[in-house]
């Protein structure tokens, strides 16, 4: 069944759904805030030092962005199915509310960087919380068939947030200082935390509350959701293709931040342009799929997006300007979005409700391992080769890839 027009935005008068709805955009815009906070603090500290040698200090602060994911992500997917996921997202909340104000204080006025580390590593071990109870919490407050209407404006929520807070967070850290921007991103997890405090719903519908210790558990239900991954072909496929992409992505992060704001001089005011660009085309691949993607086939769409990301990357490997690099980034964007609703909503839809919490951490730590691994690459492959040699290469690993699945399944087909 196609996801009509009306139920896109039909899943907005459901009240519950909309408290959530309305804290993300808030807190996800704060968060864009901060992160273009970060950039600026990564300027500062390698004033006067060239492209390559600038590279570890981005590297590192996505690095210690998604390390917290590979130690606390086993642990809370078992809590998850076990604690009211409401409250895990309003706690998680107001704690990250009182740790990014800690950021200015020492990348700024310290001096130390390292203590920087510290903190956003604090800042994100609470966020291996919050995503996936917000991951397995949307399919309690709607309805099945709304399910991929309510992931298409989550994500709709995300880009919109991502393109003002960036471009809002570039002019601000430029113009108004660093420590203004992570001020806000405080004030927009307060108010987040607030908003899904009006959702109404009593706990999980099949919430555990064994008497069992549950570290003990934490092992067992930890194996589960990956034995659950194994024998469930559809989502070891799934999973299969996130880790390509996320390395893809680790690599690309990293190297695409630095040549903007590095390579080509542009600083925070151009990454927050480059960052309009990509929302745009993250919001209307949302649009797109979430209004004619029901009929296709998920896996198929995500195989389609990985071969279109890889010609994307290659254009990225010949920007010479930044209009060239706008309109790769854009593209880009745009076959993110598909991508990311097809694998969400796929998964959603396959995993039974007692398992969604594991598997949905347990993914995170697959997709966030080669993120991670591939982030640390960033550093020592942007210190020894040009950029446009590493974007040249991700484009070639993503196609040879998905052509490769495309040809083994139409030789299937044929046999």
């Amino acid at each position: 069944m196609l996801c009509r027009r009306e139920h896109l935005f039909n899943v907005l008068k459901n009240r519950n759904f909309f408290a959530l709805w309305i804290g993300q955009i808030v807190s996800q815009f704060g968060d864009r805030l901060a992160q273009m906070g970060l950039v600026g603090i990564y300027l500062t500290h390698t004033r006067g030092v060239s492209v390559a040698n600038s590279v570890p200090l981005m590297r590192n602060l996505f690095f210690f962005s998604t390390l917290p994911v590979l130690i606390f992500t086993p642990v809370a997917g078992v809590y998850i199915d076990r604690w009211s996921r409401r409250n895990t997202l309003i706690v998680t909340d107001f704690l990250r509310a009182g740790l990014v104000l800690l950021i200015p204080l020492f990348g700024i006025y310290s001096g130390n960087i390292k203590y920087v580390y510290v903190v956003i590593f604090l800042i994100f071990s609470a966020t291996c919380f919050f995503t996936p109870a917000k991951s397995a919490f949307i399919p309690n407050l709607v309805k099945k068939e709304e399910l991929l209407a309510a992931n298409s404006l989550s994500n709709i929520t995300r880009m919109i947030a991502m393109i003002g807070g960036v471009a809002a967070g570039g002019f601000i850290v430029a113009r108004l200082g660093t420590t203004l921007s992570f001020i806000l991103d405080s004030i927009s997890f307060v108010i987040s935390g607030w908003a899904i405090g009006f959702v109404q719903i009593k706990g999980n519908p099949i919430a555990r509350n064994d008497s069992t210790d549950l570290f003990k558990k934490v092992g067992e239900d930890f194996i589960q959701g990956i034995s659950f991954i194994r024998k469930n072909r559809e989502i070891l496929l799934l999973a299969i293709n996130l880790f390509i992409l996320m390395a893809a992505s680790g690599l690309a992060y990293v190297l695409v931040t630095v040549l903007i704001t590095k390579g080509l001089g542009l600083g925070t005011e151009g990454l927050g342009t480059a960052a309009v660009s990509l929302g745009a085309g993250m919001i209307l691949g949302s649009l797109v799929y979430g209004q004619f993607g029901a009929s296709l086939k998920k896996n198929s769409v995500i195989v389609g997006g990985m071969l279109a990301a890889g010609i994307c990357a290659l254009t990225l490997g010949g920007s010479k300007s930044i209009s060239y690099l706008l309109v790769g980034v854009f593209l880009i964007g745009f076959i993110a979005a598909i991508i990311m609703i097809a694998a969400n909503t796929l998964c959603q839809e396959i995993t039974p409700d007692n398992f969604r919490g594991r598997v949905f951490a347990s993914l995170e730590i697959i997709i966030n391992s080669s993120f991670l691994l591939f982030v640390w690459m960033a550093g020592v492959l942007g210190t020894h080769y040009p950029l446009s040699l590493i974007f040249y290469g991700i484009g070639v690993a993503l196609l040879i890839y998905a052509g490769g699945i495309t040809l083994i399944r139409g030789v299937k087909r044929v046999a």
